[in-house]
């Protein structure tokens, strides 16, 4: 159940989510977002992952526009996704349908307001934050956190994103090895908490805790008053202890494949 937020906050934290995306793009080869009149967004990264190819259904649906968006993103040959807010209106599902989007996925968006956050203690790791020159490092720790391929890590570690003012990407070392990955990027007084990762062997002991309390803490140090996160459902508890609250949940229509 979705704890009481005002509307407000969860519209600002909605903004703010596709604020950050919109400024990743900007930084990525070939990207690009582009809002509609009826506040459709289509966001293309180039990256083969669905949900960060997206048309966003704005507020006020408006099935023209999202057809003629779905049209572009379809023609790209990315896996690509339509994004809701809330519950799916049947005539969405039915134009996602005729795309071949029959698979569906949920996303909470929790969101956090700077407030005293406990010290986290890593035996033997140390947070710290990596430029640009550290690429490689981060996409390795990137592709053995989240079992992905090298080729689509060293994309979400591209130099430019982790040289970009207001992006900050941190690692956590452990015996010369970054084992844990995070990417913060600030947008107004929020902070939007991006490819948290801790790599299989290394979960349960701590480790992610003192990251993402690492990455809080630098962002609040640089004027962040307010945090929002997608989560999966192992990292969804750790994020709730350390006070994340549950906005809205998100669906993606996606293929089943």
């Amino acid at each position: 159940m979705t704890e009481w937020i005002s509307g407000a906050a969860r519209d600002e934290a909605a903004a703010s989510f596709h604020g950050a995306v919109d400024r990743l793009t900007t930084r990525i080869p070939g990207a690009y977002t582009r809002r509609g009149a009826s506040g459709t967004r289509l966001v293309f990264t180039t990256f083969p992952l669905a949900t960060l190819n997206t048309v966003c259904a704005g507020h006020d649906l408006d099935l023209g526009e999202v057809e003629r968006c779905a049209q572009e993103l379809s023609q790209t040959g990315a896996p690509w996704s339509i994004l809701v807010r809330g519950d799916v209106d049947p005539t969405l599902r039915r134009l996602a349908g005729r795309y071949g989007l029959t698979g569906t996925a949920s996303l909470p968006l929790l969101v956090w307001d700077a407030m005293p956050l406990p010290s986290a203690v890593s035996a033997g790791a140390t947070a710290r934050k990596v430029s640009g020159a550290g690429s490689e490092v981060f996409a390795a720790a990137l592709a053995a956190g989240f079992g992905m391929s090298a080729e689509v890590a060293r994309l979400l570690a591209l130099p430019t994103l982790l040289d970009a003012p207001g992006m900050s990407g941190y690692v956590l070392d452990l015996d010369g090895e970054a084992i844990a990955t995070g990417f913060n990027v600030l947008v107004g007084d929020h902070v939007g908490m991006f490819n948290g990762s801790v790599a299989p062997q290394h979960r349960g002991k701590g480790h992610y805790r003192a990251l993402v309390t690492a990455r809080l803490q630098d962002a609040v140090a640089s004027g962040a008053r307010h945090a929002f996160a997608q989560t999966s459902p192992m990292s969804r508890p750790l994020y709730e202890s350390l006070g994340f609250r549950l906005a809205e949940s998100w669906t993606y229509l996606m293929s089943a494949d």
